[in-house]
């Protein structure tokens, strides 16, 4: 492809020549935000230097960009469309008010804080100046008007509630006013659940009057003189102070707030449910403002992963979410650096008893905690941007592996488990049918795991990628089934091969009749649907021949074998009981 900047390679790097007034960018900062490495390169091409490159935007980079360390914000919309709101949302819209210009991106963005929006193809030195210049006129305009305290500005125009610049400017108040009365004031920040799944399905419309109503209902059941506010998209925050927190104790305001907010929503002629998770801190001697927010975030941080209504802040629980973070940053140079390793565990045909599979199972060797498992770091891969490397490369290793136990006589299919993000992906069938062909690899014997929950927050970017990769052959399994609620109508509808019954289900089926009961009614729904079925979890020689007697397909679990490396399973297939029935 011929960019319009390429005919332009012998004017000085640093000016723009046919831009604003000549501008020059000798002194140009570029933060640049993307996955890959299309902006990076683009901007070298251009000669412009880049200041730093990452996949998400952290704690530390945040503060970087407060602090001036970078003067244009370079976004690929590739990180996903909720994923550049967030970033807009946080960077442009509170000082310093960043120069923020998305790549490939809808000119909408433009309404949510982008100063611009580039094709790629025609990204050029005249853009990158015309953004510069367009945002340090917002720049100015906007400390200009807030200097001056202009609070229509600073209200959310969606609640009405005060927005996040307002809001952290009540927050400095209140907290001088509490050191100088020698009181107590209490901060609760609160995050709706799964909301991003009810605006995909139920339309941004419908998700802009759930906020206005949950508006409402914060300012309604809050105590007296307390302070509502909007962070920022689906997040709120309440300052409880004076007479309100002396009779209301802030976790007993929680608790209500939680009972609220839970209550079913009857709009536009639709009934809804949701709930809401909170982190609460109590301002201590030696807290600023900043101080007391993180702590709240980080409350509420540690409930969404324990899955609790809400928090109050703890030092540990804060030390455990900041080394969480450290693992969350790390992470992408462990994918380079080669410290990922895959094991397996082997799946078996019941009726024979036939080694006829293995599951991929990815673990990190992290050079000083150790061997890690993937309960400690794939939910922090989906949050901070990395899953979709982690992915590519254990499906790469996985598929890699398969071919070479097909080369050496073992017809074994490979599983790889997949995140509901990657799910969602749109290219992700192309990744796949291109590193099969790299390995060449059979399609058929490459069988992807996702969860009920996956499909179903959201349906149509779901049927269409699992559509794609069974027309390129490749198997689908529906993992831990039986644990989600509405699967069934979606389920009946999409071209899956294969459920995997929980191990919740299994573990105990034999001493536990509702559990057994639950497996046989899945093992005949499954013969209803014409799916092959596979039982995790069979731990013991009973629950075997049980699973056996009911006419389970495949068996996985610790009765054949843990998950063990790749030299280990090569042994395993050798020497195994299990194994010598091939």
């Amino acid at each position: 492809m011929e960019f319009p900047f390429r005919r332009r390679r012998a004017q000085k790097a640093d000016t723009v020549g046919d831009g604003p007034a000549n501008l020059q960018l000798g002194g140009l900062k570029p933060l640049i935000l993307e996955n890959g490495n299309k902006i990076s390169k683009i901007m070298q091409t251009m000669n412009l230097p880049v200041k730093r490159s990452a996949g998400t935007l952290n704690t530390q980079i945040t503060q970087d960009l407060n602090q001036g360390q970078y003067n244009l914000l370079l976004i690929d919309h590739d990180l996903g469309h909720d994923t550049v709101l967030k970033i807009l949302e946080t960077t442009t819209q509170i000082p310093p008010y960043a120069t923020a210009v998305v790549i490939d991106g809808p000119i909408e963005m433009m309404n949510l804080g982008a100063t611009d929006c580039v094709p790629a193809p025609e990204f050029s030195l005249s853009r990158v100046g015309s953004a510069v210049i367009n945002g340090n006129r917002w720049k100015d305009l906007q400390l200009h008007l807030n200097g001056s305290d202009n609070h229509l500005l600073a209200k959310d125009p969606l609640t009405s509630l005060p927005g996040r610049t307002r809001f952290k400017k009540l927050l400095e108040q209140s907290t001088r006013k509490a050191r100088e009365d020698d009181t107590y004031i209490s901060l609760i920040t609160l995050d709706l659940d799964s909301f991003k799944a009810l605006n995909e399905s139920k339309g941004h419309a419908y998700g802009d009057l759930i906020l206005k109503t949950v508006a409402e209902r914060l300012t309604q059941f809050v105590p007296e003189h307390s302070i509502v506010g909007r962070l920022g998209d689906d997040e709120f925050a309440v300052i409880i102070q004076g007479a309100g927190l002396a009779r209301v104790s802030d976790t007993t305001t929680a608790a209500r707030l939680s009972h609220e907010l839970r209550q079913p929503y009857f709009l536009d002629g639709q009934s809804t449910t949701l709930s809401a998770t909170m982190g609460i801190a109590k301002l201590e001697e030696h807290d600023t403002p900043d101080s007391l927010l993180h702590k709240a975030m980080s409350a509420l941080y540690s409930a969404k992963r324990d899955k609790n209504r809400f928090m109050v802040y703890t030092q540990q629980e804060d030390t455990e979410r900041r080394q969480q973070l450290r693992l969350a940053q790390e992470l992408p140079d462990a994918i380079d650096n080669n410290q990922l390793r895959l094991h397996f565990q082997p799946m078996i045909r019941m009726h024979d008893s036939t080694v006829i599979g293995a599951e991929a199972l990815v673990r990190w060797q992290h050079p000083q905690k150790g061997l890690l498992f993937p309960d400690s770091f794939i939910p922090l891969a989906e949050g901070a941007g990395s899953i979709e490397p982690l992915t590519r490369w254990v499906l790469d290793a996985a598929i890699r592996q398969g071919s070479k136990w097909l080369s050496s006589g073992h017809k074994l299919n490979v599983s790889v488990n997949i995140s509901a993000l990657i799910l969602h992906n749109p290219i992700f069938p192309d990744i796949v049918n291109r590193l099969l062909e790299q390995s060449r690899f059979p399609a058929e014997r490459l069988k992807l795991e996702i969860t009920e929950s996956a499909i179903i927050s959201d349906v149509v970017r779901a049927t269409d990628v699992v559509t794609r990769l069974h027309e390129l052959g490749v198997k689908v399994s529906i993992d831990d089934f039986g644990t989600g609620y509405t699967s069934l109508a979606y389920i009946r509808k999409l071209p899956v091969d294969e459920i995997k019954i929980d191990k919740s289900f299994v573990l105990n089926m034999n001493t536990v009749s509702d559990d057994a009961v639950i497996v046989r009614t899945l093992l005949e729904l499954a013969r209803n649907l014409d799916l092959s079925v596979v039982a995790e979890g069979v731990e013991d020689r009973e629950t075997w021949y049980m699973l056996a007697g009911l006419g389970c397909h495949v068996a996985q679990g610790y009765y054949m074998s843990r998950p063990i490396d790749v030299e280990a399973f090569d042994s395993w297939l050798t020497t195994s009981p299990w194994a010598a029935a091939r």
